[in-house]
């Protein structure tokens, strides 16, 4: 099943003093309108320091991804819900992919630190974990500081 991602079917360049679009494919189109180039430019030098004053101290895997199909131990995010299923006995998780979840054991994301699943899931029927830094859900988890992997108890 493929999660439909947003779109923008239509941007009114009238409406809106800058606009800069990305596709996949890596063009780029702006649009500057009622402000002056060296405005826009100054905005977007900002825009850039504070993107990569927000990112991690660790690599990115977006973008190593993007053109690559998710493998099997790692479907796509976001996870998709619809269908997914809560085996609560046996601490199994099927996320609406059909991807199996096992909840009983701690993951390790990619800065080395630990989740372990709560025992209640959130409002989309996603689990949570808990780390030493706080709660969760599993898809967050992911996205930001993915991927993650099942690990041992004494690991």
């Amino acid at each position: 099943m493929t999660v439909p991602e947003p779109a923008i079917r239509m941007i009114d360049l009238n409406e809106n003093l800058l606009v800069v679009a990305l596709d996949r494919t890596g063009v780029m189109r702006t649009s500057v309108r009622g402000i002056c180039s060296q405005m826009a430019a100054d905005i977007l030098r900002g825009l850039a320091d504070d993107l990569e004053a927000d990112h991690p101290a660790y690599p990115c895997h977006w973008d190593e991804e993007r053109d690559t199909p998710a493998p099997a131990d790692r479907p796509a995010e976001p996870l998709p819900t619809d269908g997914a299923r809560l085996d609560a006995g046996r601490k199994v998780w099927t996320d609406g992919t059909g991807h199996v979840w096992d909840l009983s054991v701690p993951w390790q994301d990619a800065v080395d630190v630990r989740w372990r699943w709560t025992g209640r899931m959130d409002g989309t029927g996603t689990p949570l974990m808990q780390s030493v830094d706080g709660v969760e859900s599993l898809d967050v988890i992911r996205a930001v500081v993915g991927p993650i992997v099942p690990v041992g108890e004494g690991e």
